[in-house]
């Protein structure tokens, strides 16, 4: 095993140990290099997705994260560490345990205008960056209406910014462009998966952390939107499905993360056979979404040891959000789950 003493990735002077810090962001192994970029520690090598969420918010200076982008606002790096010896890892044996050390660099603001000299005036420059980001919004909204999503995951390609876009718009679930803007999320990140899937990461890490409490639960469509990036890639994002699934219990997580599972088992089932342990007692949840979506998961997955269960729900008549190829309606839940019965049935 080769190691070395670990040097920061943005300016290549040595860094420091990191050391128990107590913030508001809580008690995290940190330092800071001479060039301004923050690192976090993690030490099993098995929390890197939390070090980079406590490094972003270390280097911003809180926790409102959610809207940064990696393109235009930071840079990231991580190594294999080992912290023990204070040595940065470039093979390790089999057994060998390897930590992370997650780096975080904020850009500087002048260095986002690669052209400066042919902006005349910060007014102008203002002005001209809202009109851009003002019209970019609007075309997406355009896409959206239209299903276009191959224009959609266009513009991604030539501006990140794209997925900011996509998660705001998800917010409002009552109106189709939310569920829209869900899915155009899955067909945005699939094409970046092919070459650029670190940003794809970045995006599922930003969402997760949406809906943890440091953030107070802001990631209102975060579940579905993550649900629609592993069913784009199921192979690539695997690991990510029962991350997700641990949300379940988050009563206000809990429709979104049984949505997101029927959309990963349209493609992948055997990803979500495991959540039939807890499928159960959301066949009776006091939210008829859940009770719904139960339902129709259940159908997607054609479990017929669930049919005596389901069938209770045949003549319950509450109405939840349903959207399927492309339209939101709404559907009672015994219409979902006579759909479900019909599935198991004719498997």
């Amino acid at each position: 095993m080769n190691k070395y003493p670990p040097e920061c990735p943005f300016c290549g002077r040595h860094i420091v140990r990191p050391e128990t810090t107590c913030t508001e962001f809580g008690e995290i192994l940190s330092g800071r290099c001479n060039c301004g970029a923050v690192y976090v520690c993690d030490p099993t090598g098995h929390n890197s997705g939390e070090a980079y969420m406590e490094a972003m918010a270390m280097a911003k200076g809180d926790w409102d994260i959610g809207m940064m982008d990696e393109d235009m606002d930071y840079q990231t790096e991580d190594m294999d560490y080992d912290l023990k010896n204070h040595m940065r890892l470039y093979s390790a044996g089999m057994g060998e345990t390897r930590g992370k050390l997650v780096f975080v660099k904020l850009k500087m603001p002048d260095a986002r205008q690669s052209q400066p000299a042919e902006i005349p005036s910060k007014t102008t420059s203002v002005s001209e960056d809202r009109g851009k980001k003002g019209d970019m919004k609007e075309r997406i909204k355009d896409a959206l209406s239209a299903r276009s999503y191959d224009k959609i995951t266009d513009m991604a390609r030539r501006d990140k910014g794209v997925i900011r876009r996509l998660i705001s718009l998800a917010y409002d679930k009552d109106d189709v462009m939310g569920w829209r803007a869900i899915e155009a999320m899955g067909y945005v990140a699939g094409e970046l998966s092919k070459q650029r899937v670190d940003i794809v990461r970045d995006t599922i890490r930003r969402l997760l952390w949406s809906m943890g409490e440091e953030s107070g639960g802001i990631g209102w469509s975060a579940a579905e939107m993550i649900g629609e990036i592993v069913r784009s890639n199921p192979d690539q994002f695997t690991d990510v499905v029962p991350i997700v699934w641990s949300f379940h219990e988050e009563e206000m997580f809990r429709p979104g993360t049984v949505w997101a599972m029927g959309r990963i088992a349209s493609v992948r089932p055997d990803l979500v056979k495991f959540i039939l342990k807890d499928i159960q007692g959301m066949i009776t949840d006091k939210n008829p979404a859940v009770r719904g979506y139960a339902a129709w998961v259940i159908g997607i997955l054609r479990e017929d040891g669930f049919l005596e269960d389901i069938n209770k729900l045949t003549s319950d008549n509450s109405t939840v959000n349903f959207y399927q190829e492309g339209e939101l309606t709404r559907k009672t839940v015994a219409e979902i789950v006579k759909a479900a019965i019909n599935k198991i049935t004719h498997k």
